[in-house]
């Protein structure tokens, strides 16, 4: 009784899944692909209608389709089309076929394009005429057609010629001769000026915000000049918001005024963080920022981060120069606490830094530190003061700030001192540090990094354990304790080292959309010269794309003997 039951609901199941099959509409188009195929069923009206549609209007629409089809493949270049079709009405639905051979694409033949007003001596027209002459040839696309028309649009636009328009803009196609000609005749009309610069803000020196403005009265209209403005002004940190508003009903004398409207940021901003971090333990952060000391641009910030491995604290008061974005000057004091398993240190800082920004992208800094150690170091305790001169030069490329797939990270350092009554020990120290990260395949890259520092000094056990180096820990040979690696005494307590080696090969594979799982192998060591001992390390991680940046979580073990046989490293941040 049970099993006869059962029997006739599967049967009742199964009659209603065919019935529900041959109830559907269907439009079947053969014949074309790609963008042939995402034309047609766009621009097919049949392809709208189901089963409850009546015949009168199924019979209309199919035989509209033969229009339809021919426009859809006439707007990728295709008038020589051939199309056998079918429709067949059935009591309960309907299906149409479609075989459509589209035929050999029509080609440009011919492109006159001029340019008439003061555009015609311009070389920017002239390299666009170039580009655009070089399409001859091409197949033929109306939507290329149209976005040839919006090149020649917006290079007038970004080069000031604000009353331009096409004197003549033709697309002639001639199906019975294969040929197809464009004719753009572009009169540009006068190339205008900006004109008087209004600046409409009450918080910081007029002659201060003229540095970050990009647009000068007299000079020729510039689209970009505009664009950098706005990114100067917003980026600056000043304001909350920029308002550029070119007045094209206040044209005259071919100028064009432009009215600036920035409306303050808060003076005062305030920060606070938690998190965890595998070599530090948990970390406790808090920041102030006084965003406007004076109507000079002066400003000021405070850090304080707390761990029990690592804590600092900072101040900094900058001062913006001739370009405010791109040069400053800075004067800091900082004071700075580490326990690790190698050594303990207390460090104060005064420093003076001038920072650059080339247009290359790099970014440079020349410093000058005044630093007092107190550090302990395989039972022995010592203070050394240091006065430092420096530099450090770094520049950092990706395709993306949160989540790049490509691009890399390069910085060096130089910073020595000489032996005098302002420091106990002559020394010169540099370092060179490198991230590299390229896509394989669709969902896969691979990050290379790697680091050499070196260093020369007349007394090494007067060197402080931060001018030491030390390996180990999660941005230095995972498996391995924060900096618990390096060159040791007579009784094995790690003393650090003169040099540091460190290479890193890693593979990351996209799992899903925000995830990834990695595997990597590190190797290197911090050393002296007459004792190197390469330390290797090798796991698998996982990575989370969060909202605020990458998240990696490592789980790795040394292959040679260590303080611990496993360790999981945790960190958060852009290796770029």
């Amino acid at each position: 009784m049970t099993g006869n039951y059962r029997f006739h609901l599967y049967a009742v199941v199964l009659v209603g899944l065919f019935e529900t099959l041959e109830a559907s509409a269907d439009v079947l188009i053969q014949g074309i692909d790609g963008e042939l195929l995402r034309n047609v069923e766009i621009s097919l009206s049949l392809r709208e209608q189901d089963c409850k549609a009546p015949d009168w209007k199924i019979n209309s629409l199919f035989l509209k389709a033969d229009q339809e089809i021919d426009d859809a493949l006439r707007a990728l270049g295709h008038y020589h089309v051939s199309l056998e079709k079918n429709l067949d009405i059935k009591p309960d639905c309907w299906q149409a076929r479609f075989v459509i051979t589209p035929g050999e694409p029509m080609r440009v033949t011919a492109i006159d394009l001029q340019f008439l007003g003061e555009a015609v001596d311009d070389p920017a027209f002239a390299s666009l005429r170039e580009k655009l002459s070089a399409k001859v040839g091409s197949p033929l696309h109306h939507g290329h057609y149209e976005a040839l028309k919006k090149q020649i649009e917006a290079l007038a636009l970004e080069r000031g010629y604000l009353q331009g328009r096409f004197a003549t803009s033709q697309l002639r196609v001639d199906p019975s001769q294969d040929r197809a000609d464009i004719v753009l005749h572009y009169d540009a009309g006068p190339r205008l000026y900006f004109g008087e610069v209004k600046i409409d803000q009450a918080v910081l020196d007029p002659a201060f915000v003229a540095k970050l403005v990009k647009v000068k009265t007299g000079e020729y209209y510039d689209s970009h000049k505009l664009a950098d403005t706005h990114n100067a002004l917003s980026n600056s940190g000043y304001f909350k918001s920029v308002d550029i508003h070119p007045d094209l009903a206040g044209i005259a004398d071919r100028q064009v005024p432009v009215m600036l409207s920035l409306y303050p940021n808060k003076r005062h901003h305030y920060g606070m963080g938690f998190g965890y971090d595998t070599d530090k333990g948990p970390l406790v952060s808090g920041t102030y920022l006084n965003r406007l000391i004076n109507p000079q641009g002066h400003y000021f910030n405070a850090e304080l981060d707390l761990s029990p491995v690592l804590a600092t604290a900072g101040a900094e008061y900058t001062v913006p120069l001739d370009d405010p974005l791109n040069d400053s000057l800075s004067f800091g004091a900082g004071v700075k606490r580490e326990d690790t398993t190698s050594y303990t240190s207390w460090a104060g800082k005064l420093s003076a830094r001038l920072k650059h920004a080339f247009t290359s992208g790099w970014k440079q800094t020349l410093f000058i530190d005044y630093s007092y150690e107190k550090y302990t170091a395989a039972n022995t305790t010592d203070t050394t003061l240091l006065l430092l001169p420096g530099g450090s030069w770094l520049r950092s490329v990706s395709d993306n700030p949160l989540r790049p797939t490509r691009g890399y990270r390069l910085e060096f350092s130089v910073d020595g001192s000489y032996k005098s009554p302002l420091s106990h020990i002559s020394m010169l120290q540099g370092s060179v540090a490198g991230v590299w990260m390229h896509p394989v395949g669709d969902v896969g890259r691979i990050v290379l990094r790697g680091e050499q520092g070196a260093t020369l000094v007349d007394n090494f056990d007067k060197l402080p354990t931060t001018y030491r180096y030390f390996a180990g820990g999660m941005n230095s040979i995972r498996g391995y304790s924060y900096k618990e690696l390096g060159p040791k005494d007579a009784t094995g307590a790690v003393v650090g080292g003169r040099f540091l080696s460190v290479v890193s090969v890693e593979y990351e594979h996209s799992v899903l959309d925000n995830w990834g799982a990695a595997a990597f192998i590190d190797a290197g060591n911090a050393y002296n010269l007459d004792g190197i001992q390469v330390k290797t390390g090798v796991g698998l991680g996982v990575r989370w794309y969060s909202p605020i940046g990458l998240v990696r979580l490592d789980f790795a073990v040394p292959l040679q003997p260590a303080d611990s046989s496993f360790q999981v490293h945790f960190a958060a941040g852009t290796r770029l």
